[in-house]
């Protein structure tokens, strides 16, 4: 899997899980924004939604340590395999279910096309939560895919 275009997103969540100092309200509030986007324009990544992260990232100093340490690894790993593939379970609990969030349509029977749809419902919910830092610890996943890291820089 080329994992170039993940990277963002996916260093962005293992930095997120690594904060000691929870997030200041504009820095929640911008995720908020993000998750907002990412829900409305997802094909408006790399052009909007990405640089209004990173504009984020950089201005909080330990998220911006740990994103960076992230996204090395996960640029020096040759394979990154499909783990937030296995999230679905555990983001129903951290989902606020109140007027922010409501079925559009009708319930599709089918599986979330793609891994990047994946990543982008794992940074919605994680943005979209009231406190992204612990809710983002919540993901065994990420546990994994740092385990992996780990294991693959030694």
């Amino acid at each position: 899997m080329n994992t170039e275009i993940y990277e963002t997103r996916l260093a962005f969540l293992l930095a997120l899980s690594e904060l000691k100092i929870p997030l200041n309200e504009g820095e929640k509030k911008t995720l908020a924004d993000i998750a907002t986007q990412l829900d409305l324009q997802p094909l408006a990544w790399k052009d909007f939604t990405e640089p209004m992260l990173l504009k984020m990232i950089e201005s909080n100093r330990q998220l911006n340590q740990h994103y960076v340490e992230y996204k090395t690894k996960l640029g020096n790993c040759p394979e990154i395999p499909q783990i937030l593939s296995e999230t679905e379970q555990e983001l129903y609990p951290l989902m606020d279910m109140s007027a922010t969030v409501r079925e559009r349509g009708f319930k599709s029977k089918a599986n979330p096309t793609g891994y990047e749809g994946q990543i982008n419902n794992v940074v919605f919910v994680v943005s979209r939560s009231e406190k992204p830092e612990a809710a983002v610890k919540k993901l065994s996943s990420l546990d994994k895919l740092k385990q992996m890291l780990d294991e693959s820089i030694l």
